[in-house]
């Protein structure tokens, strides 16, 4: 039977990306196979903010349809905390290792543009390996701003997001006519 996550974990915190302490740093936890849930329930519990990206899965089994929230990233998950956290996150052993982050920056403008996708509700895709192509910016809709790689994904156009420290990417379906080279 699928896990059902707390409310509060699928909730939209406006200042979830806002860095308002010294002593907090993003970073990424590398969770042991199929626990990403398990630790976003663990912030939730401990009030350690966190962003862990879900898609929506749908699979069948024997005529019957299933749908179920997934990570877009499996094993990882975003988390701003402090070396106390990082120590009671470690503790609960659902975390492989975590990863500092150094350009803070840069990882928070790409999350951001994870979310933005996410809240509105694009279809989001996995995808493996970032593709080569063209850097665009999408001009028009409620992507407006964000900025990708133009690449193709079964037969359709797709803009692919990436998020560099992690090695991983998503893409998201998109009208070429929409985008402008960078």
């Amino acid at each position: 039977m699928a896990e059902r996550l707390p409310k509060t974990i699928l909730a939209a915190d406006p200042n979830l990306f806002v860095c308002d302490d010294p002593n907090k740093r993003w970073c990424v936890l590398y969770t042991r196979s199929r626990r990403e849930k398990k630790i976003a329930a663990q912030c939730v519990q401990y009030g350690i903010r966190h962003y862990l990206p879900l898609r929506k899965s749908v699979t069948g089994r024997r005529g019957r349809r299933y749908t179920a929230m997934v990570p877009i990233f499996s094993g990882y998950v975003f988390v701003y905390m402090d070396w106390a956290n990082r120590r009671r996150l470690l503790q609960t052993n659902h975390v492989a290792r975590t990863i500092d982050v150094p350009d803070q920056e840069k990882l928070l403008s790409e999350l951001r543009d994870i979310r933005q996708i996410e809240e509105s509700g694009s279809f989001l895709h996995p995808v493996s390996r970032i593709a080569r192509g063209k850097r665009v910016r999408i001009l028009d809709g409620p992507l407006a701003g964000l900025e990708g790689t133009v690449s193709r994904l079964k037969g359709k156009s797709c803009v692919v997001l990436k998020v560099d420290i992690i090695h991983q990417a998503v893409a998201c379906e998109i009208d070429v006519g929409m985008v402008v080279p960078v």
